[in-house]
């Protein structure tokens, strides 16, 4: 067995290891700030859209309130329009 040489040629595998890993973290050096951007940019986004649904939910308690406002006049309504029907028949 020749140690020498297996010696070399694990040298040679960690070198190419240690490029490859170097290659990956350079990679990842220049992704990682476009996912801040993209995180900024989807922050914003979902702001907008949080919004967006608050003033849906106000506009749709605004109609919840007016419908049962309506439930409790239509009695009324009902009967003073009966009463005019009633009047305009006589």
């Amino acid at each position: 067995m020749d140690c020498e040489n297996e010696i070399r040629l694990l040298e040679r595998r960690i070198s190419d290891l240690e490029g490859a890993v170097k290659a990956l973290t350079g990679q990842l050096g220049q992704v990682l700030p476009e996912l801040a951007g993209l995180g900024e940019i989807t922050s914003k986004s979902f702001d907008g859209v949080n919004m967006s649904m608050d003033r849906v939910v106000t506009r749709l308690d605004s109609m919840n309130s007016q419908v049962w406002s309506l439930r409790d006049d239509m009695p009324i309504l009902m009967a003073q329009a009966m009463a005019l029907t009633r009047k305009k028949l006589d």
